[in-house]
């Protein structure tokens, strides 16, 4: 069972990314975050495996909360999500330690698989 956390300003997004989530019973949403101090704050009590992370965030952005949260907790995947394609906060995010960048609004089922190809490995967690 991979464990998520949502991080994105959007509640409605969040709603309908938890609804495409809890569809595959191989994950489970354990908790969401309206920005990059409460993802923080969130990740610190539930210990996610993964977290989908927004780039633009109010207060906290998703880049400087990834490079945090990775100092945190080094073993978390973090995995961004932007609106667009952009070099800058793909190379930004990468070296501040997230595995890799998705954009809102590509096919549901390449967040599910990134989710699935970083989570633990079945029978570990």
């Amino acid at each position: 069972m991979v464990r998520v956390l949502l991080a994105d300003d959007n509640a409605r997004f969040r709603g309908t990314l938890r609804r495409l989530l809890e569809r595959d019973p191989d994950i489970v949403v354990v908790a969401e975050a309206s920005d990059g101090n409460e993802a923080l704050e969130m990740a610190d009590e539930v210990g996610p495996d993964v977290v989908l992370m927004d780039v633009s965030t109010p207060g906290l952005d998703g880049l400087e909360a990834t490079f945090e949260l990775k100092a945190r907790l080094p073993d978390v995947t973090v995995l961004l999500l932007s609106v667009g394609d952009k070099e800058q906060e793909i190379e930004a995010g990468l070296a501040g330690g997230a595995s890799e960048y998705l954009v809102k609004g590509g096919p549901a089922g390449e967040i599910v698989d990134a989710i699935k190809r970083y989570g633990p490995v079945p029978g570990t967690a």
